[in-house]
């Protein structure tokens, strides 16, 4: 059987694996090139989202794609670790993780990234199997590995930005060094 990623995200079009499903418009899949070395992983989608279909369209969207500017990343590949949308500030639970896990990973091998930018807690914690009780400020800027050829770089997630306050954030500067380490591994 050719397992392809259209195969994938018509599967994930149709799950019905946990209570986000019932309440999506859209399911949210992904966005970019799917030949790029940089894949970027976010949390969650939100009502924007939800509406397009597409990760990362909203505020947070924005922001995300005035860092990838800054930076000057052209070539990347963005998905969320869950592919419904939950409502923003809810937190996301283990079930919901757990259903959509199988998508992200096939996303992974499928792609062969050489580095996945993991935005936020959520997925960091969950492409790294890190224990409940880290904390972001712990991890993000390191480079971890995964599998045999894959890095990975967590950073902050864009809407702690936004909600700190977008580009004008204490963590701004330091969002932007953990996406420049990203592309230069990338190269």
């Amino acid at each position: 059987m050719d397992i392809n990623l259209m195969g994938i995200e018509k599967v994930a079009a149709t799950c019905m694996q946990c209570d986000l499903s019932k309440t999506r418009t859209h399911p949210v899949f992904a966005r970019g090139n799917l030949k790029s070395p940089l894949m970027i992983v976010g949390m969650v989608p939100g009502p924007d989202e939800d509406i397009a279909g597409t990760p990362f369209v909203g505020r947070a969207g924005q922001l995300l794609d005035k860092i990838l500017y800054t930076v000057d990343i052209k070539e990347v590949y963005i998905t969320n670790l869950v592919k419904c949308w939950l409502k923003p500030g809810l937190p996301l639970k283990d079930e919901w993780v757990e259903a959509c896990l199988p998508y992200i990973l096939s996303q992974i091998v499928l792609m062969r990234p050489r580095i996945i930018l993991t935005l936020g807690l959520d997925a960091s914690r969950t492409l790294l199997s890190l224990p409940a009780e880290t904390k972001m400020f712990t991890i993000r800027g390191e480079i971890y590995s995964y599998g045999e050829n894959i890095k990975i770089v967590p950073t902050y997630h864009p809407s702690y930005l936004v909600r700190g306050g977008g580009d004008q954030s204490a963590k701004y500067p330091t969002a932007l060094k953990d996406f420049g380490l990203a592309k230069n591994l990338s190269q």
